[in-house]
C-alpha cells in the first residue's frame, strides 16, 4: 500500500491530520533552533507510538496518575491500527451464550500455543487471554461500540471477534484520541524517537526525538513505553529477517518500519521471532490498491489460475499464506457474490469500487464474464461455484473448510479481487513480559522501559490467529501503560 493510498483512505475516514489535529499542539513547539540543538522535556511516562498501543498506553497511564506525552513520527495518528480490518478477538460469555457459540479461555490459549508453535511464550499468551475482554470493556467505556453479532474471520479458528460500529480502526483511534485529550495528554505529531538513553544503573530514562525544529530529549521520570509498530513497511528489514518474504507487497501504514526495535536492540533489549511474518490476500508486486473480500471466512472463496479452489479459506494464515504462495504464479482471487459484497463496510465497499476502476478487482453480472474479465476458464469457476454451493447444503466441503455457517454464492453481480500475499503484520519485536517489560539479552528486565503492540514479539510466534492483532496492542499497551505510570 502507498503512502497516497493510505492518505486517501484516512481522507475518506475524516481522520485527517487537520480532524484529528485541529487542537493538538504543534509538534516540538517553540522558538525556532538548529536541527542539532538538543533541548529537554520532562514527564512522567514517555510513550512513543500512536497506534492502538501508543494510544491505549498514554491513556491508562495518564488514568493512573502519570503525565504523559505520546510522541507520533507521522502527520496523522492511529498507525496500522487505523487502516486494520477492526475486529477484537476476545472469550466473551455474554454475546458468545446469546449466540450459541461454545468457547472458552482455555480452547482459545490453546488454540494461540497451537500455532504460535513450540518456542510459544504460554506465560504471555494466558495473560493475553485472560485480560482481552475486560481491555475490550474498558475500550467500551471510553465509548467503543461494537455489534452484538460475533465473527469468524480468516485465520481466527473460531465465532470469536467483535467487530466495532465505526469502519476498520476509526472508533478505536477517535475515541482513545478523545480520552487522551480529556485526561491532559500532551500529544506531539511529526516527533520521530531516534534513541533511547540510560543512566548509569542502566534504566531507560529518556528518548532522544528529531522534529522540524531541532532534537529534543524527552525525559521520563517513570518509565518510557515504545510501541512504535512492527517493520512490515521496511523491504529492507523484511529482506534482512525473512527473506523468504523480500519482494512481497506490504498493507502498512506508512511509519510501520521498525526503527526503534532496532534502537531497543542496540540499547540493549532482546529481540524475538524476527523471521515471522505474517501475510494477508493482497496486492501482488506491481500493483498497490489492496482489496479486502478476505475478512468474512462464510462469505467468500478463494481460486488459483485454473478457476479451482486450492485451500480452505478458514485455514491457520499460515496454512493459506504458503497455499497461495505454492499456487501457479504466487497467485489467487477472492470471490463474493453481491450479498457477500454487501456485508461488508462502507470502506471495503469502497475500496473495491475503486479497485474495479483501478484494475484490481472486477464485477460482472454471472460468473462465467467474470471467469474471463480474471482470466481463468469459465466452465471451471462455474464448477467450483456450484461444488462449493452444493457443500453448503450438505454440510461438506471438499477443502475442508467448515461450511455450517457459510454463505451460499448465489446472488449477482459477483465481485472478484486480487488475492496474492502480502505482509500483513512483523509477529517479531522487542522481547517482553507478560508485564509488558522489555527484557535484556541476559534476560534481566531492563528497568524503565515497557513495548507493546506490534513492536513486541513473542506473543503470536509462527502464526497470529485472526482478530489477536489489535486485542495485542489494546491489552499489553494498557498493561505497559498503567506499570509504566508505577515507575
Amino acid at each position: 500500500m502507498t503512502a497516497k493510498e493510505v492518505s486517501r483512505r484516512r481522507l475518506f475516514l475524516g481522520l485527517t491530520g487537520a480532524a484529528l489535529g485541529a487542537a493538538l499542539p504543534k509538534v516540538l513547539a517553540g522558538e525556532e533552533s538548529s536541527p542539532d540543538v538538543v533541548r529537554e522535556r520532562q514527564y512522567d511516562v514517555v510513550v512513543a507510538g500512536a497506534g492502538g498501543a501508543g494510544l491505549a498506553a498514554a491513556v491508562r497511564a495518564a488514568e493512573s496518575g502519570a503525565r504523559v506525552v505520546l510522541l507520533e513520527k507521522e502527520e496523522t495518528l492511529g498507525g496500522n491500527t487505523l487502516i486494520a480490518s477492526g475486529y477484537y478477538a476476545a472469550v466473551d460469555p455474554l454475546r458468545q451464550t446469546a449466540g450459541r457459540i461454545l468457547d472458552s479461555e482455555e480452547a482459545f490459549a490453546r488454540q494461540m500455543i497451537e500455532n504460535a508453535g513450540p518456542a510459544a511464550d504460554r506465560a504471555k499468551i494466558e495473560r493475553f487471554v485472560k485480560e482481552a475482554l475486560p481491555t475490550l470493556r474498558w475500550l467500551e467505556e471510553k465509548g467503543v461500540r461494537f455489534e452484538e453479532r460475533l465473527y469468524e474471520i480468516s485465520g481466527s479458528l473460531a465465532r470469536r471477534n467483535h467487530k466495532p460500529l465505526l469502519p476498520n480502526g476509526e472508533g478505536y483511534v477517535r475515541q482513545l484520541f478523545l480520552a487522551a485529550r480529556r485526561l491532559g495528554v500532551t500529544i506531539e505529531r511529526n516527533a520521530r524517537a531516534e534513541a533511547i538513553e540510560t543512566d548509569a544503573s542502566g534504566r531507560a530514562v529518556a528518548l532522544l526525538v528529531a522534529g522540524p525544529t531541532g532534537r529534543v530529549r524527552f525525559r521520563a521520570s517513570r518509565g518510557i513505553v515504545l510501541a512504535t509498530g512492527g517493520f512490515g513497511a521496511n523491504p529492507e528489514m523484511v529482506a534482512r529477517f525473512a527473506p523468504r518474504f523480500a519482494g512481497l507487497t506490504h498493507d502498512n501504514a506508512p511509519g510501520a518500519t521498525g526503527e526503534m526495535t532496532l534502537a531497543a536492540q542496540k540499547a540493549g533489549a532482546a529481540l524475538v521471532d524476527m523471521g515471522e511474518i505474517q501475510c494477508q490476500p493482497g496486492c501482488p508486486p506491481g500493483r498497490t490498491h489492496r482489496v479486502r473480500l478476505h475478512n468474512d471466512v462464510t462469505r467468500f472463496i478463494l481460486i488459483d489460475k485454473t478457476g479451482q479452489r486450492f485451500v480452505a479459506e478458514d485455514a491457520p494464515r499460515d496454512v493459506v499464506r504458503d497455499a497461495v504462495l505454492a499456487a501457479p504464479g504466487a497467485l489467487a482471487f477472492a470471490l463474493v457474490d453481491d450479498d457477500g459484497f454487501r456485508s461488508y463496510n462502507r470502506l471495503i465497499q469502497k475500496e473495491t469500487v475503486m479497485g474495479v476502476e483501478s484494475g484490481d478487482a472486477w464485477v460482472a453480472d454471472d460468473l462465467a464474464s467474470l471467469a474471463r474479465q480474471i482470466g481463468v476458464d469459465p466452465g471451471e469457476l462455474l464448477a467450483t461455484v456450484r461444488k462449493y454451493n452444493v457443500g453448503i447444503r450438505y454440510g461438506i466441503d471438499s477443502c475442508g473448510k467448515d461450511v455450517s455457517n457459510a454463505k451460499l454464492i448465489v446472488e449477482p453481480p459477483f465481485w472478484a479481487t486480487f488475492a496474492a500475499m502480502t505482509v500483513h503484520a512483523t509477529m517479531g519485536g522487542i522481547r517482553t513480559t507478560p508485564d509488558a517489560e522489555v527484557l535484556r539479552t541476559d534476560g534481566r528486565v531492563f528497568a524503565g522501559l515497557y513495548a507493546a503492540g506490534e513492536a513486541a514479539g513473542g506473543l503470536h510466534g509462527r502464526n497470529q490467529l485472526g482478530g489477536c492483532g489489535l486485542a495485542d496492542a489494546f491489552v499489553f499497551g494498557k498493561i505497559a501503560g498503567e506499570k509504566a505510570a508505577r515507575g
